[in-house]
């Protein structure tokens, strides 16, 4: 590694994460985890293999293209798209036994192209997300009659999205838990025999046992967060991804000064103004100019002026021990005291990850303090789940286990 700037994702958290929800979940429901879009920036490889260790015999992925990345890594278990898959797709899905969630893209399925392989299909029901599904058992009664009769094609599951599952009211899901209930019960009334029932999310695994039902499909939870702390605190998840820079500079700005693109910020007084070697183009959002805070010594130094595409600026005029050098966090538990910049520059780029991750694993049982990634998500005005998605991956990722 020669800049430095980096995530650390903590497998060791992860595999507690899962554990955690294992223990809130009831004997005998299946836990499916949601590693679309990279394992929401942590890195898709490592996390299967997580979950293989774990075992996890399910996850879900947005689209086929993800679906077939799963099972490049090895992973055996039940791969279930959440998206959309066209017509075309289909027989693809089947050969690499990925599960699939019916679309209106189909047409009449029983004019699609025979499998060679039994295609898995779950039915997804609208109830109140507005997004994807059937809004009436009508509907859903022609489409489903239409997967049974096919001997290529095997109902698998039926599904709902909680869309308020933490929200501060619990009304909103509860109506659609409802109206999901009523339709699955309506589907067994005439005569069919329903599988896999899933239903609930991050959200509602922290809610409400009772929306459980067959599996649950969790996401952000697995990688240490709620999907909203205020409103369903889980002090005990532990967050995964841990984002870090370094000082490059340190100078003194005096008063009437201004600092960064558009001369945003005007200083009032003197200030130590440190530049830290990471941007928007690494995942640190162009939205923090002028808000952002960032963990310096276990002190919150605010972002001052626009943050550029590769570096940033904060006032450390209040942290007199800050020096070039030092490594700070953009979101994540505050950098182990080992990692200095004299320990830096004494190992060769090639030896520094290994002790990177080696210094962030021997203190994993150091008290220290965290910014969290919701709190900064917060500033910005969006949410966790975004933020660790936005991490570029030219930001390198190192794997502590």
């Amino acid at each position: 590694m020669y800049r430095a700037t980096f995530s650390v994702i903590d497998l060791r958290a992860f595999a507690h994460n899962l554990r955690v929800v294992k223990e809130r979940i009831q004997a005998g429901t299946e836990l499916l985890v949601t590693v679309k879009a990279n394992a929401y920036g942590h890195g898709v490889g490592p996390i299967i293999q997580v979950l293989r260790e774990e075992g996890v015999r399910a996850v879900g992925v947005a689209s086929l293209e993800e679906g077939l990345q799963v099972r490049a890594c090895g992973y055996d278990g039940m791969v279930l798209i959440l998206g959309s898959v066209g017509p075309q797709e289909l027989a693809v899905a089947a050969e690499n036994r990925i599960d699939v969630s019916y679309t209106d893209t189909w047409g009449d399925i029983a004019q699609l192209p025979k499998m060679s392989r039994s295609l898995r299909v779950h039915t997804p029901f609208d109830t109140g997300m507005n997004r994807l599904g059937f809004k009436s058992i009508e509907d859903a009664k022609v489409v489903i009659a239409q997967i049974v009769k096919r001997p290529d094609m095997e109902w698998a599951g039926v599904s709902t999205h909680l869309a308020c599952s933490d929200g501060e009211s619990d009304a909103h899901a509860v109506e659609q838990v409802e109206r999901f209930v009523g339709m699955t019960r309506q589907l067994r009334e005439l005569g069919y025999q329903v599988p896999r029932v899933h239903a609930s999310n991050s959200g509602g695994v922290l809610r409400n046992p009772k929306w459980n039902f067959d599996m649950v499909r969790i996401g952000i939870v697995a990688y240490g967060y709620s999907p909203d702390e205020y409103v369903l605190p889980a002090p005990e998840l532990q967050p995964v991804m841990h984002f870090y820079s370094a000082i490059t500079r340190i100078a003194t700005v005096t008063p009437g000064e201004t600092i960064g693109y558009g001369a945003t910020f005007t200083a009032n007084k003197e200030m130590r103004v440190a530049t830290v070697a990471a941007g928007y183009a690494d995942g640190y959002p162009r939205v923090l100019s002028n808000v952002g805070k960032v963990l310096v010594h276990g002190v919150l130094a605010p972002v001052v002026g626009r943050v550029c595409m590769d570096q940033l600026m904060i006032d450390v005029s209040h942290i007199p021990t800050a020096r070039v050098g030092d490594f700070v966090t953009l979101f994540g538990i505050e950098p182990p005291a080992a990692w200095t910049i004299e320990a830096w520059n004494a190992r060769l780029p090639a030896d520094r990850d290994a002790w990177l991750v080696e210094t962030f694993a021997q203190a994993r049982n150091v008290q220290r303090n965290v910014l969290s990634l919701s709190d900064v998500a917060s500033l910005a005005g969006t949410i966790s789940y975004e933020m660790a998605c936005q991490v570029n991956p030219r930001v390198p990722k190192l794997y502590a286990k």
